[in-house]
């Protein structure tokens, strides 16, 4: 009777530690959908004097985040529009769809006109990164304008 129970007690630990060594599922395979690729479409113009400005060229999906830059129009070293802070640091600007030049000026859709040198509040939202805009040096540090207002 010993042995049957010594036996019995054997088989139930071997099927625990049978269950215990059982081989794991496999992980569940990576989705088949591709990600949701977050772009913004952007076009470059050109003035006749080689100034190049940054425009949206469609809807755009990147995330942004809202804010204002104060500070002089200029063209960095490749003539992309920029803006120029106080303490120096330059920001590529996006502008709306349908900002053309007129002679080197920028015209915005809403009938503003920009300039270079000018002192200006821009509202809009600090943008992502953008390897397509790197005829720009500056596209890494973009920001989207939505209203530009010419400070005197």
């Amino acid at each position: 009777m010993v042995h049957r129970a010594a036996f019995g007690l054997a088989a139930a630990i071997a099927l625990l530690l049978a269950g215990c060594s059982a081989p794991q599922e496999e992980p569940a395979a990576a989705s088949a959908e591709p990600s949701v690729q977050q772009e913004m479409p952007t076009a470059v113009v050109q003035s006749a004097g080689g100034k190049k400005a940054v425009v949206h060229a469609g809807v755009s999906s990147a995330p942004e985040e809202s804010g204002q830059l104060i500070g002089s129009l200029a063209a960095d070293v490749a003539g992309c529009i920029v803006v120029r802070t106080r303490d120096g640091e330059t920001t590529t600007l996006v502008f709306p769809e349908g900002t053309a030049f007129r002679g080197e000026s920028l015209a915005l859709p809403d009938g503003s006109s920009l300039s270079e040198g000018e002192n200006v509040a821009l509202d809009g939202a600090r943008v992502p990164a953008d390897e397509k805009l790197s005829v720009c040096p500056n596209y890494a540090r973009l920001f989207s304008v939505v209203r530009a207002t010419v400070n005197p």
